[in-house]
């Protein structure tokens, strides 16, 4: 076969290669990310080998998201500018580089994916929590079975690959996707898609992470209310039922998911007292970060700088307790280290444009679950901080997020909009 043809005829595939390998970057959401950079340089080398770059440009810099995405990263290199410890601060910027290398993703993603991108996610998290459930049973039934794969940050983590941290929020959004499935389509679909759902909420209540478990509750709320649009009170009894009977359940059922429950109720009400606790040190943290904020509020400390000024503020107003080098709260980190100006850029990465025009599509509902499920668990990590909860967030929001996520035109201006794409 000629050279020239056969190239000419890769190129042509190479869209339909491209969407298959951006579909199985879903995969590795629950596991270690590695996989996802390899892949992401397969994607980079075939969209250059395919061409098309200025038709590229053209589809990015008319995608509001592509901007809104650009600034988050940038502002933290920016940062740097009027930062001190430039290593802490370069090791930060590296920290949110999937946004960096979010156009890349962009040029691939479409609302047509949507179902197969969902589908290897669900994937990836059916296979973690299988090898969970492994680890939680030979944990607490069956102590002479052979020690399954899991972390080892710490003995109750029972994640195979990643620490509660990020384990239980992707557990939480896995369960929002799945009980959604659950409620369309045919009964054996329908059925397959409760067993899964089942499995990840039972997953997500010994999986260790609050932050994740309070999420998880918080999706289930909104479901309800997303499949009983127009009836507010019917939808509030339901979510209150509902979210109400699976806290008990859990709370009944599963000793773990009790004692840390009653070990944050204990906390909580023994903040005041003179004890190190996780609940307490999590105030201070808060504390002592908006305390930072008010005194750099208009550009924040850099990001580099974060720990050292947390250390100051700290034997300033708490002497003698341990620092840290975040305060586990993604505004107040944004805010500290790049200011107002960072947390401006930062509402448009959770609140950005696609989500101002309420459009009715089939998509809409799940734009709006992601940055329910971002916006409430950044109140309790720094989420787009972590590898595995920000690459989630860039390839659902590239996905759903996107100008191509949009569904068929309702008005002329859009329709020409599409066909000029």
């Amino acid at each position: 076969m000629p050279l020239a043809p056969a190239l000419a005829g890769l190129r042509t595939r190479i869209p339909a290669i491209n969407a298959a390998l951006f579909a199985s970057l879903f995969f590795f959401l629950p596991a270690h990310v590695a996989p996802v950079y390899a892949l992401s340089g397969l994607i980079l080398l075939l969209s250059l080998a395919e061409g098309r770059l200025a038709e590229k440009w053209a589809l990015l810099k008319a995608d509001p998201l592509f901007w809104v995405f650009q600034a988050f990263f940038w502002i933290t290199p920016l940062s740097l500018l009027w930062t001190a410890d430039l290593e802490t601060g370069q090791r930060t910027v590296g920290r949110y580089a999937f946004f960096l290398i979010s156009p890349l993703y962009l040029t691939v993603a479409r609302r047509e994916l949507a179902p197969r991108c969902i589908a290897a996610f669900l994937a990836g998290c059916a296979f973690a929590e299988a090898l969970a459930y492994y680890n939680w049973l030979q944990m607490t039934a069956f102590p002479e079975w052979p020690r399954g794969i899991r972390v080892r940050k710490e003995l109750e983590d029972t994640g195979p690959f990643v620490d509660h941290i990020l384990y239980a929020p992707i557990l939480a959004w896995a369960g929002y996707l799945a009980a959604r499935e659950a409620l369309r389509g045919p009964v054996a679909r329908r059925l397959g898609f409760a067993l899964l759902a089942a499995a990840t909420l039972g997953n997500l209540t010994f999986s260790g992470g609050r932050a994740g478990q309070l999420a998880g509750l918080v999706l289930l709320a909104l479901l309800v209310f997303q499949q009983l649009a127009g009836r507010p009170v019917r939808a509030f009894a339901v979510a209150l039922a509902l979210t109400g009977g699976l806290a008990t359940l859990a709370y009944q059922g599963n000793d773990y998911f009790q004692s840390r429950v009653d070990r944050a109720l204990a906390e909580a009400a023994a903040r005041h007292d003179d004890t190190e606790t996780s609940i307490a040190q999590r105030l201070r943290f808060l504390e002592n970060s908006a305390r930072l904020v008010a005194e750099h509020p208009l550009l924040g400390v850099g990001a580099g700088d974060f720990g050292d000024e947390y250390a100051r503020m700290q034997a300033r107003h708490a002497p003698d307790r341990i620092t840290t080098n975040n305060p586990h709260n993604q505004y107040l980190f944004t805010l500290a280290t790049t200011g107002a100006v960072g947390g401006a850029v930062l509402l448009l990465t959770y609140l950005p444009p696609i989500l101002w025009r309420r459009r009715a599509d089939d998509l809409a509902p799940l734009r709006v679950a992601l940055v329910v499920f971002i916006g409430v668990c950044s109140l309790f990590e720094d989420y787009l901080w972590r590898s595995n909860t920000s690459l989630l967030y860039v390839l659902f929001g590239v996905l759903l997020l996107g100008r191509r996520s949009l569904g068929p035109a309702t008005d002329g201006r859009q329709a020409a909009a599409n066909r000029a794409e």
